[in-house]
């Protein structure tokens, strides 16, 4: 993502024409279980998808949650992506070679992970779960955040969650690296945060410090970039009854060594209940997963700005993605 300094403010964002540039999007699709790639220039989505992966089926690969591409070194092009997993040792994280559809690293995650990152010059594999699960390792009480880092940079990330960074977020359900400020975002239960990563004389990462937070009613949902501004976007769920639910924006500002990092007070775009994420595209046409019920976490439509929505007969879409976001 690209952070700004600038506060954010002002009333809510108009929503843009349709888009004039033909992108690419990554969903989830829990029905097939399923990464699978459309145009944002259809609303058509049956037939086969421009490309597609579909998850192992065993326990851990249950219910995929999120994918993200990302451009590395090592791999070339890969999706990051995780599943939240029905097994009782956890959920699952891995990286999809995109060429190939090689599956090059994954790990058992304790906990459901609902959302994956890549930090990019450090090579870790971050995940985001909202509960923990019992299993042979010690995991704090509530969910929260998996960091899998290499031993050395280009190295491959450890498969076991004995040699992860845990750090204990209640509810957490997302994730995303800020790599013009080098600073780990989550959002979860209350609160979003903002983490500096604690490294070594080797430049290897050792831990987290948190350096600020925005507190609001409720679970955060999902956090993204915005394409077309510096801003953050994160949904908060809930109905009427949360004063906070909805679409919402924010910056990270840094007022310097004395009163360091800070989130802008936050700006509601949509008055929306049960949105499973949200972004906007370079040119400002907005997309999202918007459940219809509390109970129902998919759709089986992505909504588009300026045009109808997306339609996959008989998907369950969970979570929607720019694919073209690459980090160098």
């Amino acid at each position: 993502m690209t952070a700004g300094l600038a506060a954010a403010g002002g009333a809510a964002t108009v929503r843009p024409a349709a888009a004039a540039t033909d992108y690419l999007i990554i969903v989830v699709e829990q029905a097939a279980n399923q990464i699978q790639r459309f145009s944002n220039g259809t609303a058509d989505w049956n037939g086969t998808p421009g490309w597609y992966w579909s998850a192992p089926d065993t326990d851990t690969w249950k219910y995929l949650a999120d994918a993200k591409r990302r451009l590395t070194a090592r791999w070339d092009d890969v999706l990051v992506c995780c599943a939240n997993g029905t097994s009782p040792t956890g959920g699952r994280a891995a990286m999809v070679r995109e060429s190939d559809k090689a599956v090059v690293w994954s790990a058992v995650v304790p906990g459901n992970p609902h959302s994956v990152e890549r930090i990019d010059g450090h090579g870790a594999i971050v995940t985001a779960s909202s509960k923990a699960r019992v299993t042979g390792d010690k995991y704090q009480s509530g969910g929260g955040i998996n960091l899998f880092v290499p031993s050395t940079h280009g190295g491959v990330p450890p498969t076991s969650f004995a040699d992860s960074i845990s750090t204990g977020f209640p509810g957490a359900h997302g994730v995303m690296w800020d790599d013009v400020n080098e600073l780990l975002l989550a959002i979860g239960y209350h609160e979003l945060r903002a983490y500096r990563l604690v490294t070594n004389g080797n430049d290897i990462i050792t831990g987290l410090s948190r350096v600020a937070t925005l507190t609001f009613e409720g679970t955060g949902h999902d956090l993204q970039p915005d394409y077309a501004s510096s801003d953050i976007l994160y949904t908060v769920g809930g109905d009427a009854g949360n004063p906070d639910h909805g679409i919402w924006k924010t910056r990270l500002v840094y007022e310097g060594s004395s009163g360091g990092w800070s989130f802008a007070a936050p700006t509601r775009l949509h008055d929306w209940y049960f949105t499973k994420s949200f972004s906007r595209l370079p040119d400002g046409t907005e997309f999202w997963v918007d459940a219809p019920t509390a109970s129902t976490w998919w759709s089986n439509m992505v909504g588009f700005s300026g045009r109808a929505d997306s339609v996959r007969t008989g998907a369950r879409f969970y979570k929607a993605r720019f694919w073209s976001h690459a980090l160098t």
